[in-house]
């Protein structure tokens, strides 16, 4: 498991990087083939661009023939192809013919290389779910809100298998960088940014507050709570990530599932003022 997340962090920083590049090359010749489909890192937006690499290759393409295209590459929405062919058939500005020559070739090897390296990374994410849902500790780690299919097996194997190797959240907290760093001598005290961590470790962490706090409205308070108090967004997400570091090493210590009433009664509970 460790090291199918390890190989889906690296593919999911190849794509942003052929993406990238392959946006920039398209909107020098092709912007209209951006915007036919929701996302250039979708497989059959990858698929239309080395099918039909050239404006006048779209140009020639009728709505019959787009709608084949589309169902012989099982496209899942058939009701919005009318909206995709008409970005096709949007005035944008025409390229020179020796700018299409030029960057054509390069656009279909970025885009079968993308296309081959999102192909991989379902691949690989798909073998991560059967070994995630093999192992004992998947009821816990799969019970997080916003987890979903890749970080919950991300963060398993970030605590990993033994209980004794984290005697308190602080240890978890700290290895994942989501709590700062005090520097204390005489009257001097300085809280300080942790540095020292293990940063994939961090950004499967703080990816995780993100993805909670449509999930979670006790997420969702924390963070509106926190954020008044913080220098930004990211960290505001980091104080959330070590909130949720330290409920999720409770669940692992005791082998329980998340559940969001028990844990919203509990902080309503210790809220509460102390009577006389």
């Amino acid at each position: 498991m460790r090291a199918k997340v390890s190989l889906i962090n690296y593919l999911t920083h190849a794509i942003v990087r052929l993406s990238n590049r392959l946006r920039a090359v398209l909107l020098r010749y092709y912007p209209s083939a951006l915007h036919v489909f929701s996302s250039l890192r979708t497989q059959i937006a990858l698929q239309f661009i080395c099918a039909y690499p050239t404006p006048e290759a779209a140009d020639a393409l009728s709505f019959a023939q787009f709608e084949t295209f589309a169902r012989q590459h099982s496209y899942p929405q058939p009701k919005r192809l009318p909206k995709c062919f008409a970005h096709l058939e949007f005035p944008y500005p025409q390229a020179l013919p020796e700018t299409v020559l030029v960057y054509r070739d390069e656009a279909i090897q970025l885009a079968t290389l993308l296309l081959r390296t999102v192909q991989a990374k379902n691949t690989a994410l798909r073998e991560l779910t059967v070994l995630f849902e093999q192992h004992p500790d998947h009821d816990i780690f799969a019970s997080l809100p916003g987890a979903g299919k890749f970080l919950a097996p991300a963060l398993l194997i970030k605590f990993g298998d033994d209980r004794q190797r984290f005697l308190s959240p602080a240890g978890v907290q700290a290895l994942a960088g989501t709590c700062p760093v005090t520097d204390s001598s005489g009257k001097r005290k300085v809280v300080k940014f942790r540095f020292a961590c293990d940063r994939e470790f961090r950004d499967i962490a703080q990816k995780w507050a993100i993805t909670s706090k449509p999930e979670s409205l006790w997420a969702t308070l924390y963070w509106e709570q926190a954020r008044p108090h913080c220098n930004s967004d990211s960290h505001a997400y980091r104080c959330l990530a070590n909130r949720w570091l330290a409920i999720a090493w409770k669940l692992w210590q005791t082998g329980e599932e998340y559940d969001e009433a028990y844990h919203l009664k509990q902080r309503a509970l210790h809220s509460k003022p102390r009577s006389d």
